[in-house]
């Protein structure tokens, strides 16, 4: 026997949970949250901002969740055999330094800022 629970997942107290897909759709739609409050209090729930705005981020969570975890089905076509190899390939190194330890992350940086003043300002040196 599967359980099927009336209430939505969550807190007791989300009066807003109910209406989360209702929420939604009115924020796309272009609604602020303080007029979708409003509505909601026609309703008789009684809920704050802050409230519509979790409900809104949880049902999104929810789908990114369910897209990153699709549900188990046919597998998908195969690649064609030079895409694969393409994508399988590795990638180039960079050329070996003089040095056998590389170059220094400082002089990496010293090149750097000596080419590219950080301060608009200061005059840069000039090599005569």
């Amino acid at each position: 026997m599967k359980l099927h629970p009336k209430r939505p997942p969550g807190r007791v107290d989300r009066k807003a949970a109910a209406y989360a897909f209702d929420i939604a759709d009115l924020r796309g739609a272009g609604y602020t949250y303080e007029a979708i409050r409003e509505a909601l209090l026609d309703v008789g729930v009684v809920a704050s901002t802050s409230a519509l705005r979790r409900e809104v981020q949880r049902l999104r969570t929810r789908e990114v969740g369910s897209a990153l975890h699709p549900a188990p089905g046919p597998p998908p076509p195969p690649l064609a055999p030079s895409a694969s190899l393409q994508s399988h390939a590795p990638a180039p190194r960079p050329p070996p330094h003089d040095r056998p330890g590389g170059i220094r992350g400082r002089d990496v940086a010293e090149a750097f800022f000596s080419a590219n003043p950080s301060n608009p300002l200061l005059k840069s040196q000039e090599i005569p």
